[in-house]
């Protein structure tokens, strides 16, 4: 009976063991995961810091390119005194060239704000529904910033009347 008794004893004992070595790995293999998984967690939030840190310098570089921006911008788009006067002649001869006689241009200057001075050009001008298109695809695909900012056609029996008011940006 010692015998059983010493045999179920160490048998007992082997369970003990084996099962805190059981325990101990769990407890292990959890551990590594959570080591894992705080690992990837840091490397995520790592990838998401540069990923805004490289947003945040292209908007920095972008800012700092907005001066040189403007200054092109307005180089390109806005005219001085000298060239409205040019735009204005221009205009002139594109209507003749298209056939279309307005009676008259007038002109109403805006007020200026951040030196630049909005100038309406306000004409209305008769001639073939061809002409006139002619005439306004011919002022939009000029370069200077300039806009239709009203087109109203009447339809005639041959012609077309068309009532156009015009702005121009001149800077000071």
């Amino acid at each position: 009976m010692k015998k059983s008794k010493l045999l179920v004893t160490a048998l007992l004992g082997v369970l003990a063991v084996s099962a805190a070595g059981c325990l101990f790995s769990f407890v292990y293999v959890s551990w590594q995961d959570l080591s894992r998984q705080s690992r990837w967690r840091a490397a995520r939030d790592f990838a998401q810091q540069e990923k805004a840190a490289q947003a945040l310098e292209r908007e920095y570089r972008d800012w700092r390119e907005l001066p040189l921006r403007l200054q092109e911008f307005r180089r390109d788009n806005i005219f001085t005194m000298d060239q409205f006067a040019a735009f204005r002649r221009d205009l002139d001869s594109r209507l003749a060239a298209c056939g279309l006689r307005p009676p008259r241009i007038d002109l109403n200057f805006g007020g200026i704000r951040g030196n630049i001075r909005k100038v309406t050009l306000k004409f209305s001008a008769e001639g073939s529904y061809r002409d006139v298109k002619k005439f306004i695809h011919g002022m939009e695909t000029k370069t200077k910033m300039h806009y239709f900012s009203s087109v109203h056609l009447t339809p005639g029996a041959e012609t077309v009347k068309g009532a156009f008011l015009l702005e121009v940006y001149l800077g000071e």
